[in-house]
């Protein structure tokens, strides 16, 4: 083989080209690893690769080939972007929210950073824990929580130990709803967060946790959870519930995923409580 001729062969366009397929394979990668269409597309592929396989094989042993077999193959062939578009709707339209979302096109950041406020916020969920109450509460960042706040409580209050731990006391008006916290200030409580319709988390869950774990497949926001039964502690984030975190953990972990990069948020609302 004659590799100088081979390398001068070899354009920078192709080199651009291998870069930007390269790109596209890990984004879409990346994209599909934590959806639920991820066990449908494995298996999508692997019946298309099996068919392949299989029709070439036996074109090749059979004289004549699989001409029929060819021609059909390759009308339905480009049908399959309508059946992928259909199955994959939902991740989909998660995967186009990320470039609006992306931490290269936010401008600015809505999340509750201040080391002071976490701590207030830790130590009210150390005593609600401690005296089995339950909470929800929701960190808003770059994805706006307004509209799963419409019909709740608007608020507009500073962040106190005290009143979140009124809010949530048993017997309160707004103790089995979430809370929305955006920077500094509570904004809405009782509010009522999308269940996750994931099907491989936890059966023995909540509606607290499913609502957090849904809050946070759709929008980009933290959501601290108190379970009333246990007292344990969890916190969900980017469609994972983080469980049973350790109290004296806890205000480290909520600077942890409050301070890391936006997720890629799903936008689509779905009725559920809280």
């Amino acid at each position: 083989m004659n590799w100088p001729s081979v390398f001068s062969a070899f354009r920078i366009a192709d080199a651009v080209q291998i870069l930007l397929l390269s790109m596209a394979i890990y984004v879409v990668l990346r994209f599909i690893r934590n959806t639920r269409g991820v066990g449908i597309l494995r298996g999508l592929f692997t019946f298309l690769i099996a068919a392949s396989v299989i029709i070439g094989v036996v074109g090749q042993l059979v004289p004549g080939g699989l001409d029929v077999v060819s021609y059909i193959v390759s009308v339905v062939a480009p049908y399959f972007a309508i059946i992928v578009v259909i199955l994959f709707q939902e991740e989909i339209r998660q995967g186009v929210s990320r470039f609006g979302h992306s931490s290269i096109l936010r401008f600015s950041n809505n999340t509750a950073e201040s080391p002071t406020e976490i701590a207030k916020i830790a130590t009210s969920a150390k005593r609600l824990a401690n005296q089995r109450i339950g909470a929800l509460i929701a960190f808003e960042r770059s994805v706006s929580l307004k509209p799963f706040s419409e019909g709740a409580v608007a608020l507009d209050l500073p962040i106190t130990s005290i009143l979140l731990e009124t809010i949530f006391f048993h017997g309160g008006p707004m103790h089995d709803g979430g809370l929305v916290v955006r920077g500094k200030r509570i904004t809405a409580a009782s509010c009522v967060f999308p269940l996750s319709t994931n099907p491989d988390i936890e059966h023995g869950l909540g509606t607290r946790h499913r609502a957090a774990i849904g809050l946070s497949e759709r929008t980009d926001a933290v959501v601290l959870v108190v379970s009333e039964e246990t007292g344990r502690i969890s916190i969900a984030a980017e469609g994972k519930l983080h469980k049973d975190i350790p109290q004296d953990q806890l205000e480290r972990r909520m600077s942890e995923l409050l301070q890391a990069p936006a997720p890629e948020p799903r936008e689509e609302e779905a009725p559920a409580s809280a």
